[in-house]
């Protein structure tokens, strides 16, 4: 078997759960590939090192050691090569996570194949400017148009089948996914949704509304989002919190299901209402 690590090596305790991995996975006479970048870094023997794209082609798994935003990032890489991803929590939530620091014994499963898929569905956004495909983007928790520098509402349009569907002046809106759901939207009011479901979830952020709440599209729908403010004050869009992009009065972004999915490991029986509980309504007593 070949296994891909990709380690966030800014937090403090990762190194050493890097090791142990990488010990655990040798044991099982894996080879083990690292990014190109962390070759001054890693010193244990018998590592092959390569380009993300490359290492991640050529492997069976790929691991991802940090917080909720390494698993992310290296699960949206994977699901371009439809390979499944291990998200090991060294951050503080880690609510997308297979296991535990203190769970790396689980990594025998594994070894042995002893495991589940979980699928989850991701989105897909592309970008028209005056009528022309600008640039298109995938998404596995969410798609967040908002205002620029300012602290000015901004105005929101959202369409779908071609009908009017609101018209919102807000700080912005997020449209997410299931997984996004306990994120950035559940964060700004909107409902906490399983996985399990196929749907897409728009939720407004600060609306300047008494009656502004999220809504729920089936999975087969298609959404046209337009954005406006003064010139002074542009309104951008960032997908997965990592990419911006700045969006013109002639822009629209059309949003609906991608054709990529997403798939995490999981080696514990653990679903999602238990993790649910576990990890933000237990947190907060």
């Amino acid at each position: 078997m070949i296994v891909s690590i990709f380690p966030n090596l800014n937090s403090p305790s990762v190194n050493d759960i890097l090791d142990d991995v990488i010990s655990v996975l040798q044991k099982y006479n894996t080879a083990v590939y690292l990014p190109e970048q962390y070759k001054s870094a890693v010193h244990k023997p018998n590592i092959e090192f390569g380009m993300t794209d490359k290492i991640i082609s050529v492997s069976d798994i790929a691991i991802a050691i940090g917080g909720d935003g390494t698993t992310l990032n290296v699960a949206k890489k994977a699901a371009y090569q439809d390979k499944p991803v291990l998200g090991i929590n060294a951050g503080r939530l880690g609510f997308m996570s297979g296991i535990e620091r203190d769970e790396l014994e689980l990594l025998e499963k594994l070894m042995n194949g002893d495991y589940k898929l979980d699928e989850r569905m991701m989105l897909k956004a592309v970008v028209y400017e005056s009528g022309k495909e600008k640039s298109v983007y995938h998404c596995l928790n969410d798609i967040v148009i908002s205002r620029g520098n300012f602290a000015r509402l901004i105005d929101i349009s959202i369409t779908c089948d071609g009908r009017s569907v609101s018209n919102t002046r807000a700080d912005g809106v997020i449209i997410s996914t299931p997984t996004g759901s306990t994120a950035y939207s559940m964060a700004a009011g909107g409902p906490v949704v399983s996985p399990e479901a196929d749907c897409i979830i728009e939720t407004p952020i600060c609306p300047h509304s008494l009656m502004d709440r999220s809504i729920i599209f089936s999975s087969d729908k298609e959404l046209i989002v337009k954005a406006f403010n003064d010139m002074n004050n542009i309104p951008v869009m960032t997908v997965d919190g990592q990419e911006a992009v700045n969006i013109s009065p002639d822009s629209e972004i059309s949003i609906s299901v991608s054709p990529l999915k997403t798939k995490l490991i999981k080696l514990k029986p653990e679903n999602f209402y238990e993790i649910l509980n576990k990890k933000i309504i237990e947190r907060r007593v």
